[in-house]
């Protein structure tokens, strides 16, 4: 319970305890008798007393009466302290269970950046590697360019015959888009005359067919 409820609980009693201390003086010492000469014959002052209704009585009676309302603002008293206690510890127990909710976000959070960071980091790896890939496969391809034209000048040179022969066991061996690239690198006339000395003339055909394909996709 905070200082602030304890002090006006505290208040609250000692006025109460003063007010009703103040009314039951009051009331006290103002229901007694005045004297005979003020109050006529005292036949009827003592009837007055004998009787069950007279001041006497009603001064009995008082602080009973004023007992019970103490008794009442007291337990009232309580009861309020004891509906701010609970209403403290509710409030508490909320600030409690939203202190551990937001411990908990801030720690998802953290570990919802650090997997973003990590995978920041996969991907601009896999990026770099993607490139070297890129530029290793482009360096294989200039360099077989180069061979393949290099081969290709040397076929030029030979005899038709010969290199007919040469290219006819390449694509005996499963070869065949090698023989391609080698014809696609010649000159158009070494070609023709590689190509008309082919005995499989279905194979020369379908080299023709491909290399052209070749070059309209080049």
């Amino acid at each position: 319970m905070s200082n602030k409820v304890l002090t006006l609980i505290i208040l609250l009693v000692l006025a109460a305890v003063a007010f009703a201390m103040s009314f039951t003086v009051s009331r006290w010492f103002g229901g007694v008798p005045a004297p005979a000469s003020a109050q006529g014959p005292p036949a009827a002052a003592g009837a007055e007393t004998a009787g069950g209704n007279g001041p006497i009585a009603l001064v009995a009676d008082t602080p009973r009466v004023e007992e019970r309302h103490l008794y009442d603002l007291i337990k009232e008293i309580r009861q309020k302290t004891r509906e701010c206690q609970k209403r403290e510890e509710g409030l508490a127990e909320q600030e409690r269970r939203l202190q551990m909710t937001r411990q908990l976000l801030e720690k998802e959070a953290l570990d919802l950046e650090n997997l973003r960071l990590q995978a920041a980091g996969a991907v601009a790896r896999l990026k770099e590697t993607q490139a070297d890939l890129e530029k290793t496969r482009l360096a294989i391809e200039r360099q077989e360019q180069t061979n393949l034209k290099r081969t290709a000048a040397v076929y030029d040179k030979m005899d038709p015959a010969a290199a007919a022969q040469i290219l006819q066991g390449l694509c005996a061996n499963q070869q065949e888009a090698d023989a391609v690239k080698i014809l696609y690198y010649m000159t158009e006339r070494a070609v023709a005359k590689v190509l008309a000395e082919l005995a499989d003339k279905n194979l020369a055909a379908r080299l023709s067919d491909q290399m052209k394909r070749v070059r309209e996709q080049g």
